[in-house]
């Protein structure tokens, strides 16, 4: 028995000491956002009274190279600023230092007994109430909404439906009536041998505050106010929430109808949000300079986004504001029906039977309409940014052809060995890579079949965007772009070694 109120001894110190951390940071923070707007007036009105044209006093005020040392903080660092600005013999009229000193000190007191344990703790009590924790959040559909949030606990999963209850991690979210109380809802978030705080409240009879009560009775009412944001409230529903009439009988001259109320999942929006965001900073580094790497990069086409909140996202929940305010919207379209997969032997340049495509005319109409704007080349993607929408507009072209090229590589080995076959024998390199005859390997290993696969798409494209628009000239410095970009983005194509290595498993 006496080991076991040792071990909950400790355990209770282990909070005790997470409990302070969790307080002094907020006082910090708090301090720092204080005396950042206080510096930046201060700053403000010696640049409007010409004091910068002192390097020393310039100095001060650049945060670009005045900074603090990383084991100092902000607070400090601030309130170091402000002492050798007071020992400078310039200094504005306007500004009185010893004003401003006790100021700060006003501050810092109101601060320091604003997070005196005892007395946040039982403001935070009080007010736990207007914490819920939840996985579908009423909130996320219209911010006005006042109805409670809902926790799911079910386990009732279906395989072929992504929901909350076939999460295998659910994010559990924090719902708060403003966001005044997001506090609250991150102290009780609080962690401790895997544990949250807010599971401890479960019990009336926990003693893990006393520490920090005058008495047993302030103690008990500190637990009876936290546990106000475990106990959840009754569904209600809300005139701005979207209903559904759902009919489940019409057997009488009445018709019978669930009336559902659709709640948003934040738990699983969540799920998504973290899915759709997996790639590593160094994959996505990689791909926005356009180098090539190794590492798969996710992408997710076709995906759209919703706003839920225009600004103070963690109004409407604590992983709404970590959402940055949105919902993610991913396409559910069902895939192309192609009712026969035909090889191109009827055509000498392959790239033609992607002409009818939707995502290539989409994506050569953006480009026409692009280029038709300027009178050259050099003028519409002189700006980066301008370069970059090119460049993605190829890379999706480019992603298409590389579809269409896997799929004819399914087929069967050695299609192209057919009588009147019109294909380029430089395409049939690439679209039938993995026959074997002799007479085809030679070819292949002797042949620059990338230069003319890399020409071929170039000179299609120019003639889809001359099609698309009469006033489109094509000139030898399109046709260089888009064999630049498309050779990039077609590199493991037309890496020979990597197709001999495919042919000997094949």
């Amino acid at each position: 028995m006496a080991e076991k109120q040792h071990l909950t001894s400790e355990y209770d110190e282990g909070w005790k000491g997470v409990i302070i951390k969790f307080l002094a940071d907020k006082y910090e923070a708090d301090f720092a956002k204080y005396l950042k707007i206080l510096f930046k007036k201060i700053g403000n009105t010696y640049k409007k009274e010409d004091f910068f044209n002192n390097e020393n006093l310039a100095f001060i005020f650049d945060n670009r190279k005045n900074k603090k040392n990383d084991e100092q903080k902000e607070t400090a660092f601030i309130l170091e600023q402000i002492t050798l600005l007071k020992e400078f013999s310039e200094k504005p009229i306007s500004i009185n230092f010893e004003s401003l000193h006790n100021d700060i000190n006003a501050k810092n007191q109101f601060l320091v007994s604003k997070y005196a344990p005892e007395t946040w703790i039982t403001w935070a009590s009080e007010n736990a109430k207007n914490v819920t924790f939840a996985t579908h959040v009423t909130k996320l559909t219209h911010s006005i909404i006042d109805s409670p949030s809902l926790f799911s606990a079910t386990e009732a999963a279906k395989n072929t439906h992504l929901s909350t209850a076939s999460l295998a991690n659910v994010a559990i979210d924090g719902a708060v009536q403003g966001n005044q109380y997001s506090p609250i809802y991150q102290f009780l978030e609080l962690e401790v041998s895997g544990k949250k705080l807010v599971s401890e409240f479960v019990s009336l009879d926990t003693g893990l505050l006393e520490s920090f009560a005058k008495n047993h009775e302030q103690l008990q009412i500190w637990n009876q106010g936290f546990a106000a944001a475990t106990s959840r409230g009754k569904p209600r529903a809300h005139f701005l929430l979207k209903q559904t009439y759902f009919p489940i009988s019409t057997a009488s001259l009445s018709i019978h109808y669930h009336l559902l109320c659709n709640v948003v999942s934040s738990s699983k929006a969540q799920a998504l949000f973290e899915f759709s965001r997996r790639n590593s900073k160094n994959a996505f580094k990689i791909k926005n300079s356009n180098k090539y790497s190794e590492e798969t990069y996710f992408n997710f086409p076709n995906r759209a986004s919703i706003s839920i909140t225009a600004s103070n996202h963690g109004n409407a929940s604590q992983l709404n504001g970590k959402r940055g305010g949105r919902l993610g919207l991913f396409s559910c379209q069902p895939p192309v029906w192609h009712s026969q997969l035909k090889a191109p032997i009827y055509k000498t340049n392959f790239f033609y039977e992607l002409s009818r495509n939707y995502e290539v005319k989409e994506n050569i109409q953006y480009l026409s309409d692009f280029l038709t704007r300027f009178e050259n080349l050099q003028l519409s993607i002189k700006d980066p940014k301008r370069m970059r929408w090119v460049e993605q507009w190829i890379e999706n072209l480019a992603d298409e052809v590389l579809v269409y090229v896997k799929t004819i590589q399914a087929l069967p080995v050695g299609w192209s060995v057919t009588e009147d076959i019109k294909l380029k024998p430089e395409h049939q390199v690439l679209l039938d890579c993995y026959r074997q005859d002799e007479e085809f390997i030679t070819m292949k290993n002797n042949s620059d079949w990338q230069a003319v696969i890399t020409q071929d798409f170039a000179s299609w494209l120019n003639n889809r965007l001359a099609k698309t628009c009469e006033k489109f000239t094509p000139q030898d410095s399109h046709s260089k772009l888009w064999k630049k970009i498309f050779k990039a983005n077609f590199r493991e194509e037309f890496d020979e070694k990597r197709l001999t290595q495919q042919e000997k498993t094949v």
